[in-house]
């Protein structure tokens, strides 16, 4: 039997059914209760390793994790998101080494046998949905329109669009519960895709403060 091509998986979607903005929704209309959340196994956004090694994890969701801490995934955009600045960070600035060192950390407890990674066809469907999503919400400015600075920055929020529709496809196709404090970006993909794969939350206030991709801070060694 025929296996399933690549342009069956980008024929699942109709762009022009979607050519209005999505709005963001209401905290009460998005999954932010840990208590019911589906019982699955655990795929931790990028969010959620920055958020610990800076002290903004909620405790309802180091609790999640330390109960279902044998069902706890890490996903390779995840791993990327963090190792990239390993090679990006300055090693002449005194604060590089010990960036690495908090990032080395997440890495080393990464067991290959425990991350996943999108396929082919998560990376079709994830391209398919941040197109959608990059076009209807104001990120498909043609760049003869733009000045070199604002075509740069559309190349990175798509970008950023990209990675987190991998996150979450891959959450979807593995059957998985990503934990993110990405609110906003899910929220616009659970619109598009609706699943019940998705547990969000915000980050504590008054805590170190981190960039996306310089983590700062510590790893303790207690589970989360």
């Amino acid at each position: 039997m025929q296996s399933e091509t690549i342009g069956a998986v980008a024929r699942r979607y109709d762009p022009a059914a979607h050519t209005a903005a999505l709005r963001y929704r209401q905290d009460s209309n998005l999954p932010f209760d840990p208590g019911t959340a589906p019982v699955l196994p655990l795929l931790l956004d990028t969010t959620v390793y920055l958020d610990r090694s800076s002290g903004k994890l909620p405790r309802p969701i180091r609790a999640l994790i330390v109960a279902r801490q044998h069902l706890v995934y890490n996903c390779g955009v995840a791993c990327a998101e963090l190792a990239i600045s390993i090679g990006l960070l300055n090693p002449a600035d005194i604060r590089t080494p010990g960036t690495i060192a908090v990032i080395q950390a997440h890495l080393d407890k990464m067991e290959k046998d425990k991350t996943v990674a999108p396929n082919a066809s998560a990376w079709t469907e994830a391209a398919i949905l941040a197109g959608i999503l990059a076009r209807t919400q104001g990120l498909a400015v043609p760049k003869g329109n733009l000045t070199p600075d604002q075509a740069c920055c559309q190349e990175g929020r798509r970008r950023e669009l990209l990675l987190d529709a991998l996150l979450y496809v891959t959450a979807v196709d593995q059957n998985m519960l990503l934990l993110s404090g990405n609110i906003r970006h899910m929220d616009l993909l659970m619109q598009l895709q609706p699943a019940n794969n998705v547990l969000l939350y915000r980050p504590l206030q008054g805590q170190n403060s981190t960039s996306h991709h310089s983590p700062t801070g510590r790893i303790s060694d207690d589970p989360w």
